[in-house]
């Protein structure tokens, strides 16, 4: 196979420059030595509101930024299409999402390393985690102090927040000083990526200070249409520009970081994937690989609203006058209520006794209003979220067609087991009994929704079926692994194909008990070292929480 590769060749080529793509694009190039082209699909985030954390909602619905996925019908959801979206500009959804900074459960990463997975261990998981970050607490054993990525530590904002952590007490609930450290079983204030009150993204942690990088080259406004193969080796990407389609070229690695839709859409549409899948929509097979966007998970998110008896909510904020005075604030001296994404407090908890690690996340908001902040009820109110951290239910994403301008077909199966259908019920109990303890009396006032009508088990369910939303973090469409549904290997390799390796939350084996950016960081911190060839960072032994 001949090719003209001369005037784009590269050491490496990365397609994607979101969470993980920016990680990349800033440790290869960090010697000096090698060569790295990026590119991505979407545009440089631009707009002072994309910085402001209390204005995500504006970047989450901005489909300049986002690619704006629907799913199909969710049969167990009321057969409804639901809102995937994904971040689509540089910096990825860490330029759109919650900035909620959480790693996860030790389990989690205990968990994954029970299936020939040894080095994906929480032991061998924290140095990269500790790399990574700059928290502004100041480095121990749990945290880092000299990373590229600011951590924020959460403070009370409200009466309401304190309400909420006084009630987790109340209810029986244990407490935790940092959900990050050494316990994350508890109650407690939420880290957030943010640094002098704006949003701290991937893009600010680690692509803007390598763009002067002689041997960076970042390319926007780039669609990738298919990996191109000599042989069973990945040689480079085809891809869409502003120019029409062009190649680049790899002389040693094709990185694919698009994350948990992105990445297996385009590896099927390489030619990787099940072979009667590819078959079907004639695109000749290059590996059959039937784990190529199947175990697909995701974060289910319900809320109960409460109306306020007193004016202590962040309400004024969210209208008119309060709204432009809070903007003023922030633009001038970077501080007030849009310095925080409303998410300050949070728990970690077990929906049943037996469990023995949390698969439950209860964030509390000081306001009523819908998660992704289109809608605000009239007046003072509060929420609590029931997210379910350990779905048991599985999706997919399959190609639409052979177009790759075509987005695939995305399919969570939200609600599909018994077992997800009855911690939804569990959950919403929970958050139940912890809004009627004695902290919210001088508060509590009318549930808005879902309503005192909503009572029974079967009720609840109903419900939240017709209500329940994406938690934004779809993982695991990659997974990595030994068995016969793995995508890649424990160095992110995949299988059967030389010279490329998938690196994003795909590859989770099972979604972690948290929002994901923080493990999608490490993940390519730990990706990084594999690709340089250098030796791994050393496992840490720390105490650790045992319930």
């Amino acid at each position: 196979m001949v090719l003209d590769k001369t005037a784009n060749t590269f050491d490496y080529v990365i397609v994607g420059g979101g969470t993980a793509g920016c990680v990349l694009a800033y440790r290869l190039t960090e010697s000096g030595s090698r060569s790295v082209l990026l590119i991505e699909a979407g545009p440089p985030i631009s707009g002072l509101l994309s910085k402001i954390p209390a204005a995500l909602d504006f970047a989450l619905h901005d489909c300049r930024f986002n690619w704006c996925f629907n799913t199909e019908p969710e049969p167990f959801m009321g057969n409804r299409r639901m809102n995937c979206p994904r971040g689509r500009a540089l910096g990825g959804s860490s330029s759109i999402n919650g900035m909620q900074f959480v790693r996860g459960n030790p389990n989690d990463f205990n968990r994954w390393a029970q299936n020939r997975l040894d080095s994906w261990d929480y032991a061998h998981c924290l140095p990269y985690f500790k790399q990574l970050e700059c928290y502004q607490r100041g480095g121990d054993d749990y945290r880092g102090d000299n990373g590229p990525l600011h951590v924020t530590p959460g403070s009370i904002h409200t009466p309401l927040d304190r309400a909420f952590l006084d009630s987790a007490s109340q209810a029986g609930h244990g407490i935790s000083d940092d959900s990050n450290g050494y316990r994350q079983d508890g109650f407690g204030l939420s880290d957030k990526n943010t640094y002098h009150g704006r949003r701290w993204s991937a893009f600010d942690a680690y692509l803007k200070p390598a763009l002067h990088r002689d041997n960076l080259r970042v390319e926007t406004g780039c669609l990738a249409y298919k990996i191109i193969f000599d042989n069973n080796s990945a040689i480079g990407v085809e891809y869409k520009a502003r120019g029409g389609i062009t190649s680049a070229f790899a002389e040693k690695e094709v990185l694919i970081s698009g994350g948990a839709i992105s990445s297996p859409h385009l590896l099927m549409l390489s030619g990787i994937g099940d072979a009667e899948h590819l078959r079907h929509h004639n695109i000749p097979e290059r590996q059959h690989l039937p784990g190529v966007g199947q175990n697909l998970q995701d974060h289910l998110d319900l809320r109960i609203q409460m109306s306020c008896k007193k004016a202590v909510s962040h309400y004024p904020s969210t209208r008119g006058v309060g709204r432009v005075a809070a903007g003023l604030q922030w633009l001038l001296t970077r501080s007030g209520v849009c310095t925080t994404n409303l998410l300050d407090v949070a728990g970690y908890v077990c929906s049943r006794p037996e469990l023995s690690f949390p698969n439950l996340q209860l964030c509390f908001m000081a306001v009523a209003a819908s998660y992704d902040g289109s809608k605000t009820y009239e007046g003072h109110g509060y929420q609590t979220h029931i997210d379910l951290m350990k779905p048991t239910s599985r999706g997919c994403i399959q190609l639409r067609s052979a177009n790759p301008e075509e987005p695939p077909m995305i399919s969570f199966n939200y609600l599909q087991t018994e077992e997800d259908q009855k911690v939804v019920i569990e959950g919403f109990k929970l958050a139940r009994e912890l809004l009627a303890q004695p902290s919210f009396d001088e508060f509590r006032d009318l549930e808005i929704d879902p309503g005192n009508d909503v009572k029974s088990d079967q009720a609840i369910l109903d419900w939240a079926k017709v209500n329940g939303e994406t938690e934004y973090h779809p993982t695991s469409s990659c997974s990595m692994g030994y068995s016969d549904s793995a995508v890649v290997d424990s160095e992110l390799r995949v299988h059967g194909v030389a010279n490329l390796r998938v690196v994003d939350a795909s590859i989770m084996p099972e979604i972690v008990t948290a929002n994901t950016h923080a493990t999608t960081l490490m993940i390519a911190e730990k990706a990084s070292d594999f690709i340089l060839g250098k030796p791994p960072l050393g496992p840490l032994s720390v105490p650790l929480f045992q319930k």
